[in-house]
């Protein structure tokens, strides 16, 4: 059964259950059927003619700049429907690119099979097309929303733009489970707060730049919290200590994915706390090994292009147990005069501080060692900066003291809620 052919039925067994709330209006799975069988192409959307077809029977994608959420979600299954390959453009994606990539994706084509098309987060630089088949996303939701506790009574908040296929995947499958899905474009954690209890939400998804947000705007327990999902970003035992007490019912549930893979591994928050940095063990059906501190994920669930075995040049090791230790990306290391810092175990150490709210490592040129770091930290309440440096210098040894350290009231963020490093680099440039 397609993703279409899915919500179709629900429109016909449950077409009054609410499927998508969004601030104050709320649409039902028969509304949302209507909506994507009557989908009409705006000034939003641009089509893109494939001079290469190679050998699939579609021959337009759809690239969707709507930057309304409800449009996104919308058209992009109205041209799953009417036989488009949708791709949904990231809100901050300026005229110039799309032309860039309008052009691209018609002198290239994609890929045989495909039906939709995804972009990476543009986090290490400009976004870069992907092609998908429906049933790589939807023969693994099943598998997923059994490991997330995803079913037709979730009610889901999160925060962001259908591009990022973190948010779309989750979207997607929570519908396919026939459940009801909360979000708002708005970034004020109050807001957020507000949709939780107006709701009774029960799931919360989102990445530890956001839940730290949480965390720190909301005055009282969220107790009908039973699940908490989040990316595999940065996290600290003091975070983990925080949202258990705001949410006292809840289960922590981490996991590591990539967009050309799906999600790989997860773990729960008692899991994390037992053997910190884990990312869990593997998905139903995936299976990962680590070659020379490279971590490989043999699946069927992935892009087009690409072998069942596969690596996004990700870092880590497999402990005695089968956890996967995550130490970060290929290349992601500051040479600091010879002598090599991981920015995600510097990362994990600042973000362990007391004192420390949110924490940044951003690498720097250096006229003596080549490359240096500096530090970007939010502060908790009635913390101090100077201890928290004094702290580092006397944990540390000095080849490891960053060059500098800010701090600031919260940290720039990516539409797809990871720290946006390039921003603060740009700050530190212009001094």
């Amino acid at each position: 059964m397609t993703i279409i052919e899915q919500l179709r039925q629900y429109k016909e067994l449950k077409p009054h259950k609410v499927a998508l709330i969004v601030d104050d209006t709320q649409y039902t799975y028969g509304e949302l059927y209507d909506a994507i069988l009557s989908m009409k192409l705006d000034d939003t959307s641009r089509i893109v003619h494939l001079t290469q077809v190679k050998e699939t029977l579609k021959n337009k994608v759809l690239l969707l700049q709507s930057q309304s959420f409800v449009k996104q979600l919308v058209h992009w299954l109205g041209a799953l429907y009417t036989g488009y390959i949708p791709m949904v453009c990231h809100n901050e994606m300026d005229t110039e690119y799309i032309d860039k990539l309008a052009h691209i994706i018609a002198d290239e084509g994609v890929l045989a099979l495909t039906d939709f098309g995804v972009l990476t987060s543009g986090t290490t630089g400009c976004p870069k097309p992907l092609w998908r088949k429906e049933e790589s996303w939807r023969e693994f939701f099943d598998i997923q929303n059994n490991i997330f506790h995803i079913n037709e009574d979730t009610k889901i908040f999160l925060q962001g733009s259908f591009s990022f296929t973190g948010v779309s995947n989750m979207v997607v499958a929570v519908l396919w489970a026939g459940g009801t899905i909360v979000t708002t474009s708005s970034l004020r954690p109050t807001r957020w707060i507000e949709l939780l209890e107006r709701y009774k939400v029960d799931h919360i998804y989102a990445l530890p730049t956001k839940l730290r947000l949480l965390v720190r705007h909301c005055k009282y327990k969220l107790s009908e919290i039973n699940y908490i999902i989040a990316g595999s970003q940065v996290l600290d035992r003091h975070l983990m200590e925080q949202l258990q007490q705001l949410c006292p019912n809840m289960e922590f549930i981490l996991y590591y994915g990539a967009s050309e893979l799906n999600y790989i591994t997860y773990c729960t928050g008692k899991e994390w706390l037992d053997r910190e940095g884990t990312v869990g063990r593997p998905f139903p059906t995936v299976r990962i090994k680590a070659d020379d501190g490279v971590i490989y994920v043999t699946t069927k669930y992935h892009i087009e292009g690409i072998s069942d075995t596969y690596t996004v040049n990700d870092c880590g090791y497999i402990d005695s147990e089968g956890y996967l230790m995550f130490t970060g990306r290929q290349g992601d290391l500051i040479n600091k005069g010879g002598y090599k810092i991981s920015v995600p175990e510097m990362e994990q150490y600042l973000q362990s501080l007391q004192g420390v709210s949110e924490v940044a490592v951003i690498n720097i040129n250096d006229d003596i060692r080549g490359e240096d770091f500096v530090v970007y930290i939010v502060l908790e309440v009635k913390s101090e900066l100077s201890k928290i440096i004094e702290t580092i210098h006397q944990e540390r040894p000095s080849i490891e003291w960053p060059k500098s350290v800010y701090s600031i009231t919260m940290l720039p963020l990516t539409e797809c809620s990871k720290v946006d490093k390039r921003k603060l680099k740009e700050w530190y440039n212009k001094g």
